[in-house]
């Protein structure tokens, strides 16, 4: 990762017109020896540490080059129609990293979105690395914090359940997912303990190359997510996440796919507190029943087809799941490990109102050495209080048109009665026939 050299700092020269400053000991500097602040002119190269406030104009083009770190106590300011593409040139895997106690300010328009992108000349998944916010809220690692996956010497997590990492809506990502190590990859969107006082809405993730949106703890709150072509997972979380999210799409595509949605609580230790425990209503899963998968996609040898799944369960995870529709995935909803089977017992982990169309739709597996008593044919999912409609085939819903717009008010909840948070919207399924608000340019997608 390139860091500013502040020790090779002589002198500031103000630039007339602007208030970038280039801080320099050669009469030709160098972007590493750049201290950025302020409005930045189009074309700049965003680079290293930011430890001044700094905003990208409406309508500039910037370029992200390495890891790019806001550090503690200062804004970045994306307006709307502002692109950032990656530096194809730079070995390093480039990403925006908002420390904890920083902030972003970004907030594009339906028709003039913040895009980040790859600057290859012929762009591909894993090509650059994400976005990550990082707060203060709590996590359930060790002592209450975790190193972040990602960002090199950023340590995220506290006891700040309404921390405020700033504000993203509308933004579209695209290409994401690149390769840090042999197992760990960047996500297009990725929250680690981001605090409920964060506004995240309107965000699309078009082809990355791992997930599209992972959280990690925390207690962020998120509306309007929409994903296409993560080769792994769409929606992912760990750690102890127990916000909230409302109106989520996720579409895999016919390539590299695996989940629509992993849901985790702990690797290292199933019961650890604060539990993963989201709520979430109106969700529409569209899976694939061709594409490949596999823990490396560049790995074709190791890609094997038909073993799409829709919803994964497990370590412990708890959660209330609302008005879903699932449907063309291999599977549909897989329970596992002995701590998640047991909150499924005791109501704490429910799938309810949900409309699941898989050949497989359910499945339940023990730890290694364990017992279950739950079957696909005695799970309370299936029992009546549940209101979910299963269907032992892949097929569509009559009532979903294309790929994924279409609801049913059969068997639905009203959100509004779970939540204050939620907007009234008593139907399964996340866009209303009518009511399309994945529509903008701020969406891109290969189905619909």
């Amino acid at each position: 990762m390139n860091k500013l050299k502040f020790s090779k700092i002589f002198f500031v020269v103000a630039l007339a017109g602007a208030s970038t400053f280039t801080a320099c000991k050669k009469d030709k500097p160098t972007e590493e020896d750049t201290v950025l602040a302020g409005s930045l002119a189009n074309g700049t190269v965003l680079v290293g540490d930011l430890v001044n406030d700094v905003t990208l104009v409406k309508g500039n083009t910037y370029v992200l080059r390495g890891g790019v770190h806001v550090k503690e106590g200062k804004t970045i300011t994306i307006q709307d129609g502002v692109t950032v593409k990656h530096d194809p040139n730079e070995p390093a895997t480039a990403y925006l990293l908002i420390e904890p106690g920083a902030k972003i300010n970004a907030q594009g328009t339906a028709a003039s979105p913040i895009v980040f992108t790859s600057g290859a000349a012929a762009p591909k998944e894993q090509d650059w690395g994400g976005i990550i916010v990082c707060g203060r809220a709590p996590v359930n690692g060790q002592g209450g914090r975790i190193a972040s996956e990602m960002g090199a010497g950023v340590t995220y997590g506290g006891t700040v359940a309404n921390d405020n990492s700033g504000v993203l809506k509308y933004m579209r990502v695209e290409f994401t997912g690149r390769k840090q190590t042999a197992t760990k990859e960047h996500n297009g969107f990725t929250f680690e303990g981001v605090g409920n006082g964060t506004t995240v809405e309107y965000l699309s993730v078009y082809r990355g190359g791992d997930d599209a949106f992972e959280w990690f703890g925390g207690t962020v709150n998120v509306k309007y997510l929409f994903a296409y072509g993560a080769q792994d997972d769409t929606f992912d979380w760990t750690f102890g996440w127990s916000g909230k999210a409302q109106f989520l799409v996720g579409v895999q595509g016919d390539g590299v796919a695996d989940r629509g949605i992993e849901a985790d609580n702990s690797d290292t230790n199933n019961a650890a507190n604060p539990f993963s425990n989201p709520t979430l209503s109106n969700v529409t899963l569209v899976g694939s029943l061709i594409a490949k998968t596999g823990d490396d996609p560049t790995k074709t040898e190791d890609l094997v087809a038909g073993k799409t799944t829709g919803l994964k369960l497990r370590q412990g995870t708890k959660g209330k799941l609302h008005n879903l529709v699932v449907y063309n995935f291999n599977n549909g909803v897989d329970v596992e490990h002995n701590g998640t089977l047991a909150n499924v017992l005791d109501n704490s982990l429910v799938v309810k109102n949900s409309d699941i169309s898989n050949t497989k739709p359910w499945a339940f597996k023990p730890s290694s050495g364990g017992t279950t008593t739950l079957t696909p044919t005695d799970n309370p999912f299936i029992t009546g209080p549940y209101s979910n409609t299963v269907t032992a085939s892949d097929t569509k819903p009559a009532y979903i048109t294309g790929v994924f717009v279409g609801t049913s008010a059969t068997g639905s909840v009203d959100p509004t009665t779970l939540d204050p948070f939620f907007t009234a919207a008593n139907y399964k399924g996340a866009v209303q026939a009518g009511s399309d608000w994945t529509t903008g340019a701020w969406v891109k997608t290969d189905k619909r």
